[in-house]
């Protein structure tokens, strides 16, 4: 029985101590991927894959410590849930509130021109860092069977590609505050 007990139970100490190491695991994890996130989410290499399932285990055994059990597996994931309810909830409105302070700049990465009528953007693909070869592997997801299907591709803040097609016209405004919309000629536009 005492067995069954050492599995299940955890104290009020390692209680707090899996809150503690969860929460900073979290806010660790999270600065990572707001890094990184968006080339981890466009390029999904199997070293990529490797190195999230590595962070995951890793954090998992710190935060659970030497003897995991069901009690601090369920403070963990209850601490977890909790976490991203306040940064989910809280975090917009902390955006606002920096942009209010610091007028013009905008939060975390912008969408990018990463193609403009079939020709890749060499700079700003390097500095997403993205490769020629991804770009393609985006581009064919997207049912692109052509370059020259291609009118611009974006790159958007949360790794996805939105590929608007050569000889339709667009609405300028679907690229305001796109990095790179000032390099893309005037005949794409509706309104030129």
């Amino acid at each position: 029985m005492d067995s069954i007990t050492s599995h299940l139970g955890i104290s009020l100490t390692n209680a707090l101590g899996v809150v503690v190491s969860a929460s900073v695991l979290y806010v660790a994890v999270a600065a990572v991927l707001r890094h990184w996130g968006r080339r981890m989410a466009t390029t999904a290499s199997t070293g990529t894959i490797a190195l999230v399932t590595l962070v995951g285990a890793i954090a998992a055994r710190a935060t659970l410590g030497n003897a995991p059990t069901l009690a601090g597996g369920l403070v963990a994931i209850g601490t977890l849930v909790v976490l991203e309810r306040v940064f989910g909830r809280w975090m917009p409105a902390v955006r606002q509130f920096g942009r209010r302070r610091r007028p013009g700049r905008r939060p975390g990465p912008a969408a990018v021109v990463l193609m403009v009528g079939g020709e890749p953007c060499e700079d700003e693909l390097r500095r997403a860092g993205i490769t020629e070869h991804a770009l393609w592997g985006l581009l064919r997801q997207s049912g692109v069977v052509h370059r020259d299907e291609v009118g611009v591709a974006v790159l958007e803040p949360r790794g996805g590609l939105s590929v608007m097609r050569a000889g339709q016209r667009f609405d300028r405004q679907l690229l305001v505050g796109v990095r790179g919309a000032d390099e893309i000629p005037e005949s794409f536009f509706a309104d030129s």
